[in-house]
């Protein structure tokens, strides 16, 4: 017998992990002011200090842009990059281009007593997001080495709102091991009782 057909008669047990835990829903709104037309404003230490506070240790957290000229996105906090991302945004959607939005004789009501000609920041957060999910773990966001959360203000200055939603994972009951079948009860036609149904 070959090498090969010997190593496929391995046994496997594959092993399911079945955790109960009770999800605990809170809910943090962070008001910025920004500054530039175009601004790239690092999030990440606030949510951070935040989930440290209220202990939310294990979970989720969506962090949510309330607005339409204003995006959530994960990049490198890197200056030279952010200047970058501003050239590429305004070559994208050039403020002087004409837009339709822009058109306030053209516009149906409502139009908000402060309306900017902003055609072009709409246009820029269409090829954004609105909104990230990231894991927490330890109390903290589990980004990678360079990841950052930024809400990109596309036109401003303002104030804006980022609605922040925490679901956090608390252990209700121990978890308790589930052993499927064996990979081979499966190969050889031979369904255990013990497998999976």
């Amino acid at each position: 017998m070959d090498e090969s057909s010997a190593s496929s008669r391995l046994t496997l047990r594959p092993t399911l992990s079945q955790s109960r835990h009770l999800v605990m829903l809170s809910n943090a709104i962070l008001e910025v002011a920004t500054k530039h037309p175009i601004e790239f404003i690092d999030l990440t230490e606030r949510i951070n200090a935040h989930l440290r506070a209220h202990e939310i240790e294990h979970g989720e957290v969506t962090i949510f842009s309330r607005h339409t000229t204003a995006a959530i996105k994960i990049n490198e906090a890197e200056e030279l990059l952010l200047e970058d991302f501003k050239r590429l945004l305004r070559r994208l959607c050039p403020p002087e281009h004409g837009y339709h939005h822009n058109d306030m004789s053209r516009r149906k009501p409502p139009i908000a007593v402060d309306e900017r000609p902003n055609g072009h920041s709409h246009c820029m957060h269409l090829l954004l997001s609105t909104s990230e999910t990231i894991p927490v773990i330890d109390t903290r966001l589990a980004l990678g080495t360079w990841q950052r959360v930024f809400l990109v203000e596309l036109d401003g200055p303002r104030r804006r709102e980022v609605f922040l939603r925490f679901t956090q994972y608390l252990r209700h009951q121990p978890a308790r091991v589930i052993e499927t079948a064996a990979l081979n009860g499966y190969q050889n036609g031979n369904r255990s009782s013990r497998g999976l149904r």
